[in-house]
């Protein structure tokens, strides 16, 4: 890598670049010879020839490497789809609209990464566009952030908006933070010349940026990220707090489906194996030890022949290994069951750690990690907890269902026997997910019974801790909706959940 050196607006005369193989480019002079003879090579065998591919993805893979003696980052993008082939023959490729985004971005004085060439390379049968950028040393920004580097990306995201720019695709990862605290726009592929902006538009791109915060931009998190936006120009309008209100809370309508559509293609989150008529594979992205290969693997050869199944039921069976536990359902119920993994990760509740997805036949399985802990009903059976771990668990399950309600999510089958504790954290894990369904994250229906199920398993187990417990679980549940800029009726909630906890108990008396 070496670091970043800012240019004029004014880019270096490019030289074009043809191949016999077809690959065509426009480059720079100084990457201009290494890179014809990169693309005299299909794009599967780079990764010979000195580049290291450091993401795949379903519509782009990265590669980064040395071009002479320039460290260069490579994006491929692949139309892998009919409609995304067609727009690419249609419109120009997105490579060279990228370049062109950054290159005007840097005549208007926006701090972004060096584009030095783009084109189309081979791989296979398929021409794919491809960009080359100069490497720099950096970091992605990310919330929490020191204040400095907070205050230099607020305020260079407060340029670009003031420069009539509407970046479509600006999340904490496409933006760069150099060694010197320098805050860089990288991956431009998605931008807008909108003229002045709005002040919702700027709202909307401020809710994006900071979607992964519980309470977006107005979250304490991003205190110093707003003070340094809101420095860099004239003052905002006194809607501006409003309006950054109802963009977070929109935005959060439509983010969870839209993480869940991850779940079956390749991403950041899950390799999607190539689709077979009968087998397609789908794996949770693990760290890549030798431990987790092993779980890949044992996912692979597990056939449920010699071990009999935990249990069996109208649904489908489940089997427990030494470090996995396997549901197999009708296909479209493993799909759903595989799908609210993600959202309640999404969500960002503690659950047992998907693996691996497997259909075959109509029928399908899906691979979770083995909580090493037995459940909550067997280890209040076994003996009382002391009452820090009582204190600790309590606000630990209420921040959940907080945050699992906040986001739209319900779980009709939350009992103390689908939670797993952790004695050092005391943080409860939920299993069973076949219950967990998808709401609007406004709605409050369902939440009441929800409750209500957990208050008369609490009183079912003796009520460990006593009243001050279901205090405790019920102010972190509403300090978690707050923090989500959510304010639900309570009263109402709790009224429900008192009747439903009844009927819980006369039902299972």
């Amino acid at each position: 890598m070496v670091p970043h050196r800012p240019t004029s607006g004014n880019q270096a005369l490019l030289h074009s670049l043809t191949n016999s193989n077809g690959a065509v480019a426009n480059a720079s002079p100084e990457v201009a010879d290494a890179l014809q003879i990169l693309l005299q090579h299909d794009v599967a065998e780079w990764t010979n020839h000195g580049f290291e591919q450091i993401k795949l993805r379903t519509v782009r893979r990265v590669f980064r490497g040395q071009l002479g003696n320039v460290a260069v980052h490579i994006k491929v993008f692949r139309a892998d789809t009919i409609a995304a082939k067609a727009k690419k023959a249609l419109r120009t490729d997105k490579a060279e609209r990228e370049a062109n985004h950054l290159n005007k971005a840097r005549e208007l004085g926006l701090p972004c990464v060096e584009p030095l060439g783009h084109g189309i390379a081979i791989e296979g049968d398929q021409r794919q566009s491809f960009l080359v950028t100069r490497s720099i040393t950096s970091e992605e920004f990310e919330f929490p952030a020191p204040p400095e580097v907070a205050t230099a990306v607020g305020n260079l995201v407060r340029r670009v908006h003031d420069a009539g720019i509407e970046p479509l695709d600006l999340h904490p990862g496409n933006v760069l933070v150099t060694d010197q605290g320098e805050a860089l726009l990288c991956d431009l592929t998605s931008l807008r010349h909108a003229g002045e902006l709005s002040v919702r538009k700027r709202a909307a791109g401020l809710a994006f940026l900071c979607n992964p915060i519980d309470g977006g931009p107005l979250d304490p998190q991003t205190r110093d990220f707003r003070r340094g936006y809101e420095a860099a120009g004239p003052a905002m309008p006194e809607s501006f707090e409003g309006e950054l209100a109802r963009a977070t809370r929109q935005l959060r309508a439509t983010a969870l489906k839209s993480f869940g559509r991850r779940t079956m293609r390749s991403c950041k989150h899950t390799d999607a194996e190539s689709r077979r008529r009968a087998t397609p594979w789908f794996f949770w992205h693990l760290a890549d030890d030798g431990k987790n290969q092993f779980l890949k693997g044992a996912c692979r050869e597990f056939t449920g022949e010699g071990l009999p199944p935990r249990r069996t039921g109208r649904r489908g069976s489940v089997w427990l290994t030494d470090t996995m536990a396997i549901k197999e359902r009708d296909a479209g119920k493993a799909r759903k069951l595989w799908l609210a993994s993600y959202w309640l990760l999404f969500a960002a509740v503690p659950i047992a750690t998907p693996v691996a997805m497997c259909v075959l036949g109509g029928r399908g399985k899906v691979f979770v990690r083995r909580l090493p802990h037995d459940d909550l009903a067997t280890e209040l059976a076994a003996g009382p907890l002391d009452e820090a771990a009582i204190a600790r668990s309590s606000r630990a399950l209420g921040n959940s269902i907080g945050r699992m309600h906040g986001h739209g999510l319900r779980n009709r089958d939350l009992k103390f026997d689908n939670l797993v504790r952790d004695p050092e954290t005391g943080v409860l894990a939920m299993v069973d997910l076949d219950g967990v369904t998808h709401h609007a994250a406004e709605e409050t229906r369902g939440c009441g019974r929800d409750l209500g199920r957990l208050l008369a398993a609490f009183r079912n187990a003796d009520s460990p801790g006593g009243e001050v417990s279901i205090r405790r679980f019920l102010r972190a549940y509403v300090r978690a909706r707050r923090r989500m800029l959510q304010d639900p009726p309570m009263k109402r909630i709790l009224k429900r959940a008192e009747s439903r906890a009844g009927e819980w108990a006369a039902t299972h008396s």
